[in-house]
């Protein structure tokens, strides 16, 4: 009797401590080309779009790379007046964008950066702000 009661207290504690465990996220790295996802982004300068700009992407990081070395880029297009750079072909990962570019109706040149978590293989559209600096 002692020995069946502390192998159910022992299963039951099991269980216990498995579901205070923290979930992971769901990617803790990868990202890249060779899968069947589209990032779509729309570089934005305060309420309106940057019509000239070029997108720059790092594969399977949220942070800027520290050698500015990056693993491929794609000017922007104008599509039904929004411009845009498409990113095909990915995998689930981590994927960090900067974009820099010139902010025709307003005269300046815009800079700015954001990171994405894609736990699942889909297509994305996302905006991209930027701020104004000077070159």
């Amino acid at each position: 009797m002692k020995l069946s009661f502390c192998l159910t207290t022992l299963i039951v504690l099991t269980y216990f401590v498995e579901g205070c465990k923290p979930k992971s996220s769901c990617v803790s790295s990868g990202g890249g080309k060779g899968g069947s996802a589209t990032i779509s982004i729309s570089p934005t300068h305060y309420d309106s779009y940057v019509d000239s700009c070029t997108i720059y992407i790092k594969y399977g990081s949220l942070d800027e790379p520290a050698n500015h070395v990056y693993d491929d880029s794609q000017k922007c297009v104008i599509i039904d007046t929004i411009p845009v750079a498409t990113f095909s072909n990915l995998k689930a990962g981590l994927y960090y964008f900067m974009g820099k570019g010139f902010h025709t109706s307003l005269h300046v040149y815009v800079i700015g950066a954001t990171n994405y978590i894609m736990c699942n293989e889909h297509s994305v559209s996302m905006y991209l702000p930027t701020d104004q600096y000077f070159p």
